[in-house]
């Protein structure tokens, strides 16, 4: 195998949560793809939702595995279900909403150019703390300005 091929196991990569009730598995980002891309298995619950946000710099791509999920692109609705692509370029105001019931829906989320692993070791350091206590908005929006995601 020539040294600049990745293959990456299924189900390898950590799971990280976010504090839209959802989670991401890192798949692969960062070195392996020289900065150019991160890609991440989404699965979330029925009901999960973003919030709409705009990434300066960074695309978001969806590609859905599994269930329905609606997006918001600029203030267009989009319904998505399995083998349907969604692209939100940068600086585009883009939102999803998991709207199938049931089991949780799945995508493949890819982001361009990679977003660190990092950010979503700290996303998900601040979504671990008590359950009791609700998620630190000013220290999540911090992580999001550090890693220019804003």
């Amino acid at each position: 195998m020539d040294s600049r091929e990745t293959v990456v196991g299924a189900g390898s990569g950590r799971t990280h949560s976010s504090p839209f009730g959802d989670s991401l598995r890192w798949i692969i980002g960062e070195e392996a793809t020289a900065d150019a891309y991160s890609l991440h298995e989404r699965t979330a619950p029925p009901g999960a939702a973003s919030v709409p946000h705009i990434h300066s710099r960074v695309s978001e791509a969806f590609y859905v595995l599994e269930g329905e999920f609606t997006f918001e692109l600029d203030g267009r609705t989009v319904n998505a279900g399995p083998g349907d692509y969604v692209h939100a370029p940068a600086s585009v105001s883009h939102a999803w909403r998991v709207t199938s019931s049931g089991d949780p829906a799945r995508a493949l989320v890819l982001f361009a150019p990679s977003v660190p692993l990092a950010f979503f070791e700290e996303i998900d350091a601040v979504m671990q703390e008590p359950a009791d206590a609700r998620p630190d908005l000013r220290r999540l929006a911090a992580i999001n300005q550090k890693y220019g995601l804003t």
